[in-house]
């Protein structure tokens, strides 16, 4: 049994730090370790930190600093008997967003960045200096302190607009994907990683600053960008944890909890080191509720791309008070990494307290029924293959390859009308239209308006007739969403990489040249591509819009009308930092509605910066004192988009 847990930990190890993958999901991976701790708490495989490097991807490189793990808690009472054990159980204590991508290490030489290495086993990693220059936020050099010599250490991820943006079907997660492009040797898609920085030393690896609260206020003064952080009691940095917990599903990246550390870095680090993590910190990781219950089939589904997904059907669990009797399983190498079969005990977690997914399996069945991958569409019959990612290598998805398939049209007609916003045109009506023929694709329903008597008559699901009324209502529904702005149709067409906002920065890096159809029809995706920052997903979306060709000339021909899209051209340029009440996407919406313009990178365009606290000193707020750019709170935001 423990040898079974050793070889899943050494395993599960391998895939996250050497691949850039992970094969099992967090909770899973820490009850193994728990269970490894309680019986053989001086495992070598407790103690070690990351994995082994291998030999055949980049160059490996010692670190000058070890890079080191915490010890962790689970749960209320675990955060507090660490507390307890510390010496002045009434110190100051310091938290912040443990943030949830890649640990690196990044060296600077008289302010200018010389190296950046992954963590790998904590003692050497892989030296990434050429994909960290190209990352979004990352200092090249430390301009304001070209004396500075040393060390940052930091959280290298993906922001879940940028997750969207470079896996549009979000068949990877944020995570993992942030780690494979760290990681990559052409440093493909490297300008979309993000960096949080949260320690920083000199030369010789001593820190700059004498508290957690200082580190960060100097990181931001160097150009770094920081995670939210809370300082006070252990009650308080719990409470801070709790209400973190509650909005989690509303941040602009992935996290998966707090980390706390004695706030006195001299305190910190006089209290030394347990099994090679440092007695003064701890990481405090959300919990996931989870319940065990049986495997009883596995059901596909077909998306608008094509991507085959496995979803488990098992008997009924109560999870965050609702009933649950389905659940992803993502894709088959997910099922091999699982080993699940049809008949096993399993258990089931709300990823991220939101989607329900298998994690893991408890007992296997005594019959239990192999889970074999797709060599035929489950809809259509058609042939199935695996999907590539920009790079060229085969994803872990399993796609049906007609384009004619009727799982695949009811996806892109239900995207479409979602995305557009065409109300009560429910997914029982699609399936409909499509089986009977009726629609077959997005222009068909700018035609339905001369159909009245169809529609009205359609047996929906074989069964309730539709009725005049309710197909009047749909079809005025379809005809007040003929007039789009470029963005709003072409980004609704479930084009590969071409989502609404995706067409929208376009437009804003390359003003003028996209803001015609025909601009989009010819080759300037490819004339551009670097100006629009998009250097590897240039050919993808070209490739999308050659084979959309005649379905967008067939859609102007129904009837569709491009209108001027007011905010790319005219509007001013907005930006926020810090959280404000409400989520960075809502306000989006509001600052657009007015006609102005959006983004979340600061730099000298923006002509207004908004913060959610005007006197916290951040890298951003400073560098828009210099640069005069205007400076408004939350409040003075909605007197501006109300008048």
């Amino acid at each position: 049994m423990l040898n079974t847990i050793r070889q899943k930990i050494a395993s599960a190890d391998h895939a996250y730090y050497t691949i850039g993958k992970s094969i099992v999901d967090d909770a899973v991976y820490d009850c193994w370790k728990d269970t490894l701790k309680k019986a053989c708490p001086h495992d070598p495989l407790l103690h070690r930190v990351g994995s082994p490097i291998s030999d055949n991807i980049l160059v490996k490189r010692k670190h000058s600093i070890p890079m080191g793990s915490q010890n962790k808690a689970s749960n209320k009472a675990e955060f507090y008997e660490w507390v307890n054990k510390l010496e002045n159980r009434n110190c100051k204590l310091h938290g912040s967003y443990k943030m949830d991508g890649g640990s690196i290490s990044l060296e600077y030489q008289s302010g200018i960045l010389v190296q950046a290495i992954t963590r790998g086993d904590g003692v050497e990693g892989e030296d990434i200096t050429a994909n960290a220059l190209k990352f979004k936020n990352l200092p090249r050099a430390t301009t304001q302190f070209t004396s500075f010599s040393g060390y940052v250490r930091a959280e290298a991820l993906l922001r879940l607009e940028d997750w969207e943006a470079v896996d549009p079907e979000l068949e990877s997660n944020p995570r993992n994907l942030a780690v494979g492009i760290s990681r990559r040797k052409d440093s493909t898609q490297s300008e979309y990683v993000s960096v949080f920085a949260f320690q920083i030393c000199d030369a010789t690896g001593k820190p700059t600053d004498t508290t957690e609260t200082k580190q960060l206020k100097t990181l931001e003064q160097y150009g770094f960008e920081t995670a939210p952080s809370f300082s006070g009691t252990a009650d308080e940095v719990w409470q801070w944890f709790e209400t973190i917990a509650a909005k989690r599903a509303s941040l602009p990246y992935w996290i998966d909890g707090i980390v706390v550390k004695v706030d006195n870095i001299t305190d910190q680090l006089e209290m030394g080191e347990s099994s090679n993590r440092p007695k003064g910190q701890i990481a405090v990781k959300f919990e996931s509720e989870s319940a065990i219950t049986t495997l009883r089939g596995v059901a596909y589904q077909v998306g608008q791309t094509g991507t085959i997904t496995p979803v488990a059907n098992f008997d009924t669990i109560t999870l965050g008070g609702a009933n649950i009797s389905n659940a992803t399983l993502c894709n088959w190498d997910n099922i091999e990494a699982l080993g699940v079969a049809i008949g096993d005990k399993i258990r089931v977690a709300k990823a991220g307290d939101i989607i329900p997914k298998v994690i893991e399996v408890t007992s296997e069945g005594l019959h239990r029924q192999l889970i074999p991958r797709p060599t035929a569409c489950p809809v259509c019959y058609g042939t199935t293959s695996k999907k590539q990612n920009v790079s060229g290598e085969d994803s872990s998805a399993i796609f049906c390859t007609n384009d004619n398939c009727h799982a695949r049209i009811t996806g892109k007609l239900t995207h479409y009308l979602a995305k557009v916003n065409i109300l009560g045109v429910g997914d029982s009506i699609v399936e409909t239209l499509v089986k009977e023929g009726i629609v077959k694709s997005v222009p068909d329903l700018y035609t339905l308006k001369n159909r009245l008597t169809t529609l009205s008559n359609l047996q929906v699901s074989g069964k309730v007739r539709l009725g005049e009324k309710r197909a009047q209502r749909i079809i005025e529904e379809i005809e007040a969403k003929r007039d789009l702005t470029l963005s709003e149709f072409i980004g609704s067409l479930g084009l590969p990489g071409l989502g609404r906002r995706r067409v929208k920065l376009i437009q804003q890096a390359v003003p003028g040249k996209f803001d015609k159809l025909g601009d989009w029809l010819g080759n300037n995706i490819l004339t551009y591509a670097q100006q629009a920052n998009i250097p590897s997903l240039a050919l993808p979306i070209y490739n999308g819009l050659k084979a959309s060709h005649d379905l967008i000339i067939e859609c102007i021909n129904a009837g569709v009308r491009i209108k001027p899209d007011v905010a790319v051209s005219t509007g001013k340029l907005f930006c926020i930092t810090g959280s404000l009440s409400l989520p960075k996407k809502e306000w989006q919406a509001k600052i657009e509605a007015k006609g102005y313009r959006y983004t979340d990178t600061f730099s000298k365009d923006v002509d207004y910066l908004i913060a959610a606290d005007l006197s916290n000193g951040s890298a951003k707020l400073q560098k828009a004192a210099k640069m005069g750019t205007r400076i408004l709170s939350e409040a003075d935001l909605a007197h501006l988009l109300s008048s």
